[in-house]
């Protein structure tokens, strides 16, 4: 028996395949096993089919962990600006309040704390300015 043939692929190999662990000259070696052998794809399927991780590569799985349908950092600020078409305010709404995105909810809660931060910290300088204009007659005419 050659060995290449698709029995000398077993099914730690094909998972290591499908996990994309095995070194180029390891893949390029099964996927040409594969090409040649309706057997070994049948495997494979079998495989792929017993693997713990078998929805990882749903359709539905790539597209929520490539969180397509989610606006970026930019567009949940100027969500949070009221700043957008509103119809784009209302997917974003709905992405935020009924789909319940935990990664955008954390983004906006994250953007929503910056602008807190941001509007204490403008606060006190004002309130810095205010102070040190009122007091100012009071260090004379270098103060200021």
């Amino acid at each position: 028996m050659h060995s290449d043939e698709p029995t000398a692929i077993d099914e730690a190999t094909l998972r290591d395949y499908l996990a994309d662990r095995l070194p180029p000259e390891g893949s390029a070696r099964v996927e040409k096993a594969l090409r040649d052998s309706a057997s070994l794809r049948a495997r494979l399927e079998d495989v792929r089919d017993d693997r713990e991780d078998f929805q990882l590569h749903s359709l539905g799985a790539i597209w929520r962990r490539a969180r397509l349908t989610c606006p970026t950092r930019q567009q949940l600020g100027s969500y949070l600006l009221d700043a957008l078409d509103p119809e784009l305010g209302d997917y974003f709404r709905f992405h935020l309040e009924v789909v319940e995105c935990p990664f955008c909810r954390a983004n906006l809660a994250d953007l929503e704390a910056q602008g807190a931060a941001a509007s204490a910290a403008s606060a006190s300088r004002s309130r810095q300015q205010r102070i040190l204009k009122s007091s100012a007659h009071l260090l004379g005419d270098d103060a200021v």
